[in-house]
């Protein structure tokens, strides 16, 4: 239930109340206040190595994710450039701003005008506001905090102690009085180091349960705490506080689907909130972290989100308050919100009401109007045990049968509970069960697997009795699967054949570009898959002309190993003896599907057999239940910097695989390359800097460096018969670079070709010194300003499509305006902006700006605009871009509707028009 911000209770004895479950947080553990271990609770251990959603530098497992999530999502705390700084020591000036946010009282602030503080009395200008009503409210003493202030130290920038904080809270709950009279030795083993002033608090403190002390049976004083512990000792003082944040909601789950949470609140009313991949979920009553799937239906939650969005769900009781009864429908009298049912071993007819908050849907899940329902359909009602109304809040027809057939398109396939959500050509979307018999065909091609062949998207007709789905027909053939067994291989390398689950064989061909993914493995080849009877299981992936556009191995999983040393080739039983850096031994099978390869060229193992003993030889093996795959003969390492030696001659790094080695080199200097800095050398590099370290032919030492990075920019041209691509930094500055070999991906991380690249685009690149390894697409939204919160940073654009999305810049962002920066005070709503991620993955924003002019003529030839000319503008001719947005306050129109003389606004992107708006 939504609180509404006025109706908060603004009085001390609140902030008391509120800073004391604040307080009480810190005698939960067997040591009070920062008595915060780091070690990770248990269900947090299988997540360590995952990264906070929120914040960049909190590890999934972190001791307080769970706290710094949800007042991340409340709002009370919050980071800078995506990190937290967990570790960090808090401010006086940060522990009181978050304390007014927690208790949800800046709507008190004074913002309108300069807040004035003494001019010794030294607090950021942003802290300002929060101190002096911290001091309105008796959370802070005057004379106490402004006397003999040190001026070299500033009041706001001091850390804060434990002894200043248990001041803080003593008074905030209102027991000052008792710590004057309580004003004596306190029971610690340090009890001489706590300030006299200071004891009678802490002996109160410690009569309320707010503090019992550290190991040892000492207080600490003058000990630190941390951002970590704060956020703990907010999040779990929440649980007695009664502050309710307008961004939370407490009621049951009613329902929880892939896309969204919905919920019956404790004011009776229905809520929705979209979910993703950012969302988390916790236990109300512990540490733990949950799966969705964990919170069962009628449960009481809490969901914590903005813009219809959930960030943050903890299960406050999993027992489900709601039950259920079954009854037979009579009739329903629609306009008194009323419905007559008999119950099974009666002939009496019950009285059932309903309301506009009461969820009605049909025998496949659908909401459906109380009029829709017909006499004598059976009734599955679930009513609330929460309240003393004890409310029908959801009424579900069992049966009452849907017959029809119609045409739509797929929108999820679930093969378990054997069901199919259908969008219709006109109408809601519609959930049915698909028969066990249901025949999936494409016109003469029936579809042996049934549903689990079906992709989302496809078109499809369907026909529907007693509200089972009886046959699926698509209308054109979408991207499908097929799962099976690779049973053959063609030999030209352009088809297979596979062995279903029903032991039937199947053909198919390759596309020309087919895709093969094994886990473990970057880039495997069609050579590298295990055809016959104990072949690969796999998933292939039908493109619309039914040919294989992507293979998965599903049961199969690729290791690797690093720069082994070969000991020996046993010939006889096709044996392969390694050694890695810590001279331990493998044992690994060679066959006719082990592929060789020295520098990159494909080489017989006849040819090199010879070498493949003594220890000649290291080599990075891919390998997969002790049978080789790849072998490559070593002509580079890939890893990170450790540290260099000019004495002994030797660069220290380490691998992907955490291994580490250290590589000589001859010459007196070694050659090393970074893109964008020249005459580097091994004292340029940092620990931790990303390298490739090429050796010698004979595999001994290193004959250079590359530095590994990742930079953006802007795709000028591309040569695609010469494998060039010509690219703009930053800057102005615009250079060629090869790319032959170069895998390039989309926004999707689908392999695409350098065609697909166009001019305009922007790209990550990897490069290794100057050569590039990998380019990527970079999403790019262009859009109108739909809002601007300069406080927290967050952008919404609404772009031509009509679709929104949300940026967090951050409220120190910088916006790009024509060839300088501002701040987010730059924007206002209606500006066109273009939003991007940089190399760094951090949002970068920039106002696109528009010149008014007016319409002369279009050349559609060339896509040309004409403007009349003007003797203050010398150009009048702009290239209009393919997908540009033509419109009239929204509405689309063609260029062609417009007449010569009409006023225009034009949105330039690199020079050319993007958007054209008609003013008149």
């Amino acid at each position: 239930m939504k609180l509404n911000h006025e109706n908060r209770m603004r009085k001390t004895r609140t902030i008391g109340s509120a800073l004391l479950a604040l307080s009480l947080t810190m005698t939960s553990l067997p040591i009070a206040m920062a008595a915060e271990s780091g070690t990770p609770t248990n269900n947090q251990v299988a997540t360590a190595s995952g990264v906070s959603p929120m914040f960049s530098d909190v590890k999934l497992g972190h001791w307080a994710e769970k706290h710094i999530h949800k007042l991340a999502a409340l709002g009370i705390l919050k980071g800078n450039n995506g990190k937290f700084r967990p570790g960090d020591d808090v401010t006086q000036q940060e522990a009181i701003t978050m304390a007014i946010r927690f208790m949800g009282l800046e709507g008190d602030l004074n913002t309108t005008e300069t807040v004035a503080l003494p001019e010794d009395f030294k607090v950021g200008n942003y802290f300002k506001p929060y101190v002096v009503l911290a001091f309105q409210k008796g959370l802070l003493d005057k004379k106490e905090e402004m006397t003999n202030p040190d001026p070299k130290k500033p009041w706001g920038d001091e850390k804060v102690t434990r002894e200043w904080i248990t001041k803080i809270l003593v008074r905030a709950v209102g027991k000052e009085a008792e710590a004057k009279a309580q004003n004596k030795p306190t029971s610690f083993a340090d009890n001489n180091k706590i300030s006299s002033s200071a004891l009678g608090y802490v002996n109160t403190a410690v009569d309320l349960q707010i503090t019992t002390g550290m190991a040892g049976n000492r207080f600490e004083p003058q000990g630190k705490v941390t951002r970590d512990q704060l956020a703990t000792f907010f999040s779990r003082g929440d649980k007695v506080a009664s502050i309710q944040h307008a961004t939370e909601t407490y009621g049951y789950a009613m329902s929880l689907s892939d896309q969204e949470i919905r919920l019956y609140t404790e004011d009776g009313k229905s809520q929705t909130y979209r979910r993703d991949s950012k969302t988390t979920y916790y236990k109300g009553d512990s540490e733990e972290s949950i799966k969705a799937s964990d919170i069962a239906l009628y449960t009481k939650i809490r969901v914590v989100g903005e813009g219809g969005v959930a960030s943050y769900v903890e299960l406050i009781d999993a027992q489900p308050k709601v039950e259920t009864t079954s009854a037979t429908l009579k009739y329903v009298v629609a306009r008194d919100n009323k419905m007559y049912v008999k119950s099974d071993g009666t002939e009496d007819l019950t009285e059932v009401f309903f309301d506009n908050t009461t969820v009605i849907k049909d025998a496949s899940g659908n909401a459906i109007e109380p009029s829709k329902m017909t006499t004598d359909s059976v009734l599955e009602m679930k009513r609330e045990t929460f309240t003393t109304e004890r409310k029908i809040i959801e009424i579900q027809v069992k049966s009452g049968p849907v017959n029809k057939s119609g045409k739509g398109t797929i929108v999820s396939v679930d093969a378990t509970s054997k069901s199919i959500t259908i969008q219709p050509e006109s109408g809601d979307t519609e959930t049915f069960t698909v028969a066990d018999d249901a025949i999936v065909r494409y016109k003469d091609q029936i579809f042996t697997n049934g549903i689990k062949d079906l992709k989302e998207k496809a078109a499809i007709t369907y026909v529907v009795k007693n509200s089972i789905v009886q046959s699926i027909e698509l209308t054109e053939l979408a991207e499908m699967t097929i799962t099976g067994t690779l049973y053959e291989k063609g030999a030209a390398k352009t088809s297979l054949t596979v062995k279903k689950d029903n032991g039937k064989l199947e053909a198919k061909m390759l596309a020309r570009d087919v895709e093969i993914v094994m886990e473990g493995m970057k880039n495997p080849s069609f050579d590298e898959l295990i055809a016959g009877e104990y072949g690969d299981r796999v998933e292939l992936t039908m493109n619309s002309e039914d040919l294989v556009s992507r293979i998965t191995a599903v049961n199969r999983k690729v290791e690797m190993l690093i720069g082994v040393t070969i000991l020996n080739y046993d010939k006889t039983n096709n044996l392969l003896t390694v050694v890695d850096e810590k001279k331990d031994p493998y044992v690994l099978s060679l066959n006719h599907g082990t592929r060789f390869e020295n520098n990159g060229n494909r080489v017989s193992l006849d040819d090199i057999a010879s070498e493949l003993r003594n220890g000649k030889r290291k080599a990075n093996i891919q390998y997969t239940a002790k049978n080789a795959i790849l072998v490559q003969f070593v002509n580079k390492f890939e890893g990170t910097f450790v540290f260099a030696s000019t004495t002994a001659k030797t660069v220290t790094m380490k691998l992907a695989n955490d291994q580490t080695v250290t590589l000589p080199f001859k010459n007196t200097t070694l050659s090393v390359e970074k893109y964008g800095k020249s005459n580097m050398t091994l004292t340029d590099l940092n620990n931790g800097d990303k390298i490739v370290a090429y050796l010698t032919d004979d595999q001994i030492s290193i004959s250079s460096l590359a530095v590994r990075q990742t930079e953006q920019f802007e795709v000028v041209s591309r040569d695609t018969s010469a494998n060039r691509i010509r690219l703009r930094s930053s800057g102005t500055t615009i250079e060629e670079f090869y790319v032959g070999g170069v895998p390039v991906y989309d926004l999707k991380d689908n392999r695409i070709k350098l065609e697909d690249i166009k001019a305009n685009d922007f790209v990550n690149v990897v490069l290794d010194g100057r050569s590039i390894v990998e380019v990527r697409q970079v999403q790019v939204t262009y859009g109108r300003v739909d809002s601007i919160d300069t406080n927290t940073g967050v952008l919404t654009v609404r772009d031509n499509a009509g679709d929104v999305s949300v940026h967090q810049l951050g409220k120190n962002a910088q916006i790009q305006v024509d060839q300088s920066s501002s701040n987010l005070s730059a924007l206002k709503t209606g500006d066109r902006v273009e939003v991007r991620k940089d190399a760094k993955d951090l949002p970068v924003a920039k106002l696109v700006s528009g010149t008014k002019r007016s319409y002369s003529r279009y050349d559609t030839q060339n896509s040309e605009l004409y403007v009349k000319r003007s003797l203050s503008e010398n150009n009048y001719i702009f290239k209009i871009t393919p997908n540009a947005y033509i419109h009239s306050s929204g509405d689309k129109i063609n260029l062609s509707s417009l007449k010569e003389g009409t006023d225009i606004m034009l949105y330039f992107v690199n020079n050319q028009v993007v958007e054209i708006e008609k003013l008149s």
